[in-house]
């Protein structure tokens, strides 16, 4: 009896893990979300905290005294209001019975201006000796109340938003496939873009009635429990900030059922419909992260970001009707986008699991799959290795572990190695060209890294302390520049690129191939010039046909940030920069 209850268990787990749907979204996303989560929060807290302390605060005081350089002082009439209505970050007045220091604990940089003020006012307190410092928060309870309710309500909004949409897109797009009814309607001689349509309405209706009733909820529990009367204008407001909110996730899902091949797959995808969404208007309860015009024309983020500001009452016209007119935009484009996926013959006639796909000669899935096995293996293992010692580490994490991964892909799925890795020659002209591209490459780098620092500013000394100069040079090259070069064009412009080629475009799997090999480098700040390299990269592989070109444009690149480093040579963008970038693009263009 045991060995036939432990036959069956293997059974039924072998046939749910055959479909790399499975591995990547239930195993290989818990095991990435949180590495990428602390990344990316660790970056952007160590610029804040490394920017904070520079950043000049608008602050009043009645007597002026003398302040630090970073705290500017304004003249304002009525100290209380000013603090209040944002026009100061925080204020100083003489009172009968003191000092009273003026705040409101709503907002971080206020908090930051009390601090240093408080430490300001050391030298001027030993002269003047105040009877008492009294700090009061100009936030009332309710205030505090009403800005922690807006913090965390959009988050709360889009989880019972994809919550209301996802099962019934599952059921009217992904069941119809799986029962064989969907096909039927799809062959009969009602128009195929009314029967999308119809199936993506279905969706939207539930996701509004959600959205509706989860701000209905929302006010009245706020009303009847917290005490707080929030005012009839920003729950209309909000609304109608929810309505581009609602067409956006009904497409998304929409387009998501159409490409799972069963129920089964469906419910897979159901998990990163849910988190990764959620995850993006979460946004909005990060301290000190304000809507702006970049941040109010990011997907799901600005929109969150908007209603934050509308329901605290601290909400810019401007800013929040760029972010609506940002989100009409973006669920115009998700629900085009779900209409071509409803409208393909390969997505309405669907699959039954990964061997059905792969029949088909679709390997994407596997590509990311292969990318989350990189990306965990790097984090969990590279990343440990290069800690205890950075030369050995990196030679183990690029040979030991980069390379296998590449070659052991393909040969697992039965494709030829040889051809799948791009592994063969190249014509003399296309050797040239990397050359070239290669030599010009740190200056494409360089200025897309200044392109960048006008939305993210990278943190002064980024790299400072990473390679030890007293290093020989012919290690740091080595190590630093033929290895990377070498082992990660075979997994990125080879496997890759190969597994993600064969259902798309050269020039899609170009850009896919970028985008991974820019967040495989675990920096924000990184990410941007990355994927520029890896577009010139997958360039590069497209036009020779092969990956060693790329290898060797790879090699050059990484070796002039080993040269920097050995000889000390100051980096920094200038014009000379442009012109390595022009010259770049001018080569790659070239016949």
């Amino acid at each position: 009896m045991t060995g036939l209850l432990v036959r069956m268990v293997v059974a039924e787990l072998r046939q749910h893990l055959r479909d790399p749907l499975t591995i990547l979204f239930m195993v290989a996303l818990p095991l990435l979300l949180y590495p990428c989560l602390t990344a990316v929060g660790h970056t952007v807290i160590q610029r804040d905290l490394e920017t904070a302390e520079a950043r000049p605060l608008k602050v009043a005081t009645t007597p002026a005294f003398p302040l630090a350089a970073n705290l500017e002082r304004v003249e304002v009439n009525d100290l209380a209001a000013a603090v209040r209505e944002g026009r100061v970050e925080a204020a100083v007045r003489r009172t009968d019975e003191g000092v009273e220091l003026l705040w409101d604990s709503r907002r971080p940089d206020s908090m930051d201006a009390r601090t240093r003020l408080l430490d300001d006012m050391t030298a001027w307190r030993k002269d003047t000796q105040p009877r008492r410092v009294d700090a009061v928060d100009g936030a009332t309870d309710a205030d505090r109340l009403r800005h922690n309710l807006a913090r965390w309500l959009p988050a709360l909004l889009l989880f019972t938003l994809v919550s209301g949409g996802i099962y019934t897109a599952l059921d009217v797009v992904t069941g119809d496939k799986e029962r064989g009814t969907l096909e039927t309607l799809l062959t009969t001689a009602v128009d195929r873009r009314l029967v999308v349509l119809a199936k993506f309405f279905v969706v939207l209706a539930f996701t509004v009635v959600s959205a509706v009733l989860s701000l209905g909820s929302s006010w009245a529990s706020a009303s009847w429990f917290l005490g707080l009367a929030l005012p009839g204008s920003a729950v209309l407001m909000s609304a109608l900030l929810l309505l581009p909110l609602a067409v956006l996730l009904a497409a998304g899902l929409t387009a998501a059922a159409s490409w799972a091949p069963d129920f089964k797959s469906g419910q897979v995808l159901a998990t990163p419909a849910l988190v990764l969404p959620t995850m993006l208007a979460a946004a909005a309860g990060v301290p000190g992260l304000a809507l702006s015009g970049f941040t109010a024309i990011l997907p799901i983020t600005g929109l969150a970001l908007a209603t934050r500001d509308v329901v605290s009452g601290r909400a810019e016209p401007l800013l929040v009707g760029i972010a609506f007119l940002a989100a009409v935009g973006w669920a115009a484009g998700g629900l085009f986008w779900a209409v071509r996926s409803l409208g393909r013959e390969d997505v309405i006639l669907g699959s039954r699991g990964g061997a059905q796909r792969r029949l088909r000669g679709d390997y994407r899935a596997d590509a990311l799959l292969l990318g989350a096995a990189a990306f965990a293996t790097l984090w969990f293992l590279g990343q440990t290795a290069q800690s205890v010692d950075l030369e050995w580490g990196m030679l183990a994490t690029q040979a030991g572990m980069f390379v296998p991964l590449a070659v052991a892909t393909p040969w697992w799925l039965g494709l030829p190695v040889r051809a799948h890795l791009a592994l063969g020659g190249a014509p003399a002209r296309e050797w040239a060209r990397a050359a070239a591209v290669g030599l010009l490459m740190p200056g494409v780098g360089l200025s897309v890294g200044a392109a960048q620092s006008f939305v993210i500013q990278a943190p002064a000394g980024l790299y400072a302390g990473v390679f030890d100069a007293t290093v020989p040079l012919w290690r740091l090259l080595v190590l630093f520049a033929f290895l990377p070069g070498l082992c990660e064009e075979l997994l990125f412009r080879g496997a890759f690129f190969g597994l993600w080629r064969t259902k798309s475009s050269a020039w899609g799997a170009v850009v896919v191939t970028a985008l991974a090999f820019g967040l495989f480098h675990l920096s924000v700040f990184r990410f941007f010039p990355t994927f520029a390299l890896g577009l010139i990269l997958g360039v590069l592989r497209v036009r020779s046909g092969s990956v060693v070109p790329g290898m060797l444009a790879h090699t050059l690149n990484n070796s002039f940030g080993m040269l920097a480093v050995s000889f000390a040579w100051p980096v920094e963008p200038d014009w000379r920069c442009g012109v390595a970038a022009l010259g770049a693009l001018v080569l790659l263009a070239a016949g």
